[in-house]
């Protein structure tokens, strides 16, 4: 696999003044037109042809980011590539590699994976971003992401300031693990506090066999959207000013939540709709940090409230049309024999 490495900010502005002073020493300016910005969005596609050519003819291999890198529009990374930080992320970018929209930012996201063609959805082997931070602006995407099996996947993301109806990361394609990921709303000065049709996670489409560790969400409206997961495990979630921690908008066959841990918010889950309550099937367990009680909406029916701040819940058939919640932890509890 052939790895292509980015050269820093400050390098390239070494090679530059280099380059100007060698004008100079032949009697010629520099064009003033040409300015000193640089189009990083454009040096990261073109350090894209740099590397193999996978058997499909996509570009495969991995682009190594050593600094953080301001960015002016999309940048459009190939099916199989990996992005992978020099260092591991951390919670701010001046400490971290990645990536930050500037002002006048053109485009809806910040880092966007292709589909192999229009009629593929999954098939995006070694897609993969590693040790990034990602700093967007309110109301974009930072992350737009697709993989396909385990060659691909997200490793230790950060995602920050893309605000009021912005998204941190879209989940697109099937078996693939995404880790050690923390979503915020807002950066480090900014106030607390959710922001209107924000999400942290979000899945418009299917997606299948998915596992998802270790994840924050701050200050969003929904941590988690998915419209029809299927066999999607969530290990550890963490949400804190985040309104509603879990969404499912279509369908869920096979959704399970483990140490979901609810800050500032008694909502839980929200089930706009369940398509097929025969397979409909929904496993939680977790704790409402600060409210003596979590809740659960299903779309027609009464909320209903767990047993506790403690929880493990599934939500299942109830008949022909619709599911209903189980309360397991109350139905395990000798208190109530």
């Amino acid at each position: 696999m052939k790895v292509v490495e980015l050269p820093t900010v400050a390098e390239v502005a070494e090679q530059s003044e280099a380059a100007e002073a060698w004008l100079k020493v032949l009697g010629l300016d520099p064009d003033p037109e040409l300015g000193n910005e640089i189009d990083w969005a454009t040096v990261i596609e073109r350090a894209q042809w740099d590397l193999n050519k996978s058997g499909s003819g996509q570009w495969s291999g991995t682009i190594i980011v050593r600094d953080k890198y301001p960015l002016t529009r999309t940048v459009e990374l190939g099916s199989h590539v990996t992005l992978q930080g020099d260092s591991r992320a951390m919670h701010h970018i001046g400490t971290s590699c990645g990536f930050y929209a500037v002002e006048g930012f053109a485009g809806t996201e910040v880092l966007k994976w292709k589909q192999p063609n229009p009629r593929a959805r999954y098939s995006n082997f070694g897609g993969g971003i590693r040790s990034i931070h990602v700093e967007g602006l309110p109301g974009l995407t930072c992350v737009e992401f697709r993989a396909a099996q385990q060659s691909g996947g997200v490793d230790n993301l950060v995602c920050r300031g893309f605000g009021e109806g912005g998204t941190g990361l879209i989940l697109h394609g099937d078996t693939y693990s995404v880790r050690d990921v923390f979503l915020d709303t807002v950066v480090g000065g900014e106030a607390q506090g959710t922001r209107e049709n924000s999400k942290g996670v979000y899945s418009p489409e299917r997606v299948q066999g998915l596992l998802i560790q270790n994840l924050t969400t701050h200050n969003c409206e929904v941590g988690a959207r998915l419209r029809d997961p299927q066999q999607v495990a969530f290990l550890s979630m963490e949400t804190e000013l985040t309104e509603r921690p879990l969404v499912v908008d279509y369908n869920a066959n096979g959704l399970r939540v483990e140490n979901l841990q609810v800050r500032h918010s008694e909502k839980i889950l929200d089930i706009k709709r369940s398509r097929w309550p025969n397979d409909f099937l929904v496993e939680l367990s977790g704790m409402v940090l600060d409210k003596g009680f979590g809740e659960v909406r299903i779309a027609g029916q009464e909320p209903f409230q767990t047993s506790g701040k403690t929880f493990r819940l599934a939500i299942q058939r109830r008949d022909r049309n619709t599911v209903k919640v189980i309360d397991v932890k109350k139905q395990r509890s000798s208190w109530n024999e």
